[in-house]
């Protein structure tokens, strides 16, 4: 009986591997991607970017904040607070696309590499003193 149903779920797990991510997939990688999240594929090694930036942190402190605010408020009718709370869900997005485009996002490999480079010369430094 497993065989029966086990078949058919790798013959769509197959199908659905050779015809690639869905529109739906594409465009969340693609607004992913735009806030700095490493979600679309590219040629640069998976898993380089583990957060380690002011731009998400900020954004995850007012998303937070906002998901408090609007959370607490909701039970009890009081629906000014949690349009604020909602707002500040849509601040946090645009603090994460600004500090991005200001530097604080996440590094590329390329940063890593050569930030690497430069702390493994800066001990090999401090060990000969």
């Amino acid at each position: 009986m497993s065989q029966v149903i086990d078949e058919p779920q790798a013959e769509e797990t197959q199908a659905a591997a050779a015809k690639g991510p869905s529109p739906l997939a594409k465009a969340a990688g693609a607004g992913m991607a735009m806030m700095g999240a490493s979600a679309l594929g590219t040629a640069e090694e998976a898993h380089v970017d583990h957060g380690h930036c002011p731009a998400r942190t900020w954004a995850c402190l007012i998303s937070g904040l906002g998901w408090l605010v609007g959370g607490v408020a909701f039970p009890f009718h009081i629906w000014a607070v949690v349009v604020i709370g909602g707002i500040l869900q849509i601040v946090a997005i645009v603090v994460n696309v600004a500090l991005n485009g200001a530097g604080m996002g996440p590094k590329s490999n390329r940063d890593w590499a050569a930030a690497k480079a430069q702390a493994k010369a800066a001990r090999a430094a401090a060990r000969a003193v």
